[in-house]
């Protein structure tokens, strides 16, 4: 009987050893498949060379706990608190050192660049290996970069989107992380992307949630009703002005 035991005992060791190894092993093969093969990659820029002054963004009231703040109030109920760090950190990052950024977050920082790599009829592709310093380089303007910068990163990570027209608007809705599976009206022939996502926030009132957008521009997000206001008011501080249509 005693045997047997240990036996068992024995038996299970390995077992549970062999199940940790496939364990680190399949890890170890999921984090190498979300890293680029740069190997494979030809980077070019076009600039000659990177500006070395880098945004002076606290000195324009812009700091970290900005970010913490606003991605808490715009990714309720939808990323956790190890998710809502990493990204205030990335958005803080993107925003104070572009240089940095793409360093650290270098295939984070590519695939927020929509088409990087990707041959487009009549244009080169962008092989820009630092796309965040490249384009503060080109910018040279802290306001213009900072909502440039977080407008690749919120649409990247779904709490952001754009769209000129109400039948666009119909599909790029759904695109917002906070509202999948939601049912919305049809957008109408004459209608504008403005005017379709005002009748789709009194859907939305009674979720608790609404819509805010670039006045006189195409971006838009969502939060709590009760949040509202204070998103409006972080946003500003980027020089943004939001409304709710």
């Amino acid at each position: 009987m005693l045997n047997v035991r240990i036996n068992d005992n024995q038996t299970y060791s390995k077992v549970k050893k062999i199940i940790i190894l496939i364990y680190f092993l399949s890890a170890s093969v999921f984090i190498c498949a979300q890293n680029k093969d740069y190997t494979e990659i030809r980077f070019k820029s076009k600039l000659r060379s990177y500006t070395k002054i880098m945004p002076k963004a606290e000195k324009f009231g812009i700091d970290k706990i900005l970010f913490e703040e606003l991605v808490n109030r715009i990714t309720t109920g939808v990323f956790s608190e190890i998710q809502k760090k990493d990204l205030s950190n990335k958005l803080w990052l993107a925003v104070s050192n572009p240089k940095k950024f793409d360093f650290i977050y270098k295939d984070f920082s590519l695939s927020t660049i929509k088409n990087w790599g990707v041959k487009i009829k009549f244009e080169d592709p962008n092989f820009e290996p630092n796309p965040y310093l490249a384009k503060w380089t080109n910018t040279g303007d802290e306001y213009l970069y900072f909502q440039w910068a977080v407008t690749q990163i919120l649409t990247y990570e779904n709490l952001l989107t754009y769209s000129e027209k109400a039948k666009v608007a119909q599909k790029s809705i759904h695109d917002l992380i906070l509202l999948k599976g939601m049912e919305f009206y049809k957008a109408k022939p004459d209608e504008y992307a403005y005017d379709y996502l005002h009748r789709n926030n009194s859907l939305l009132k009674n979720k608790g949630l609404v819509i805010l957008i670039y006045n006189n521009h195409f971006d838009y997000t969502v939060c709590k009703i009760e949040d509202k206001e204070k998103v409006i008011e972080l946003l500003s501080l980027l020089k943004w002005e939001f409304v709710a249509p």
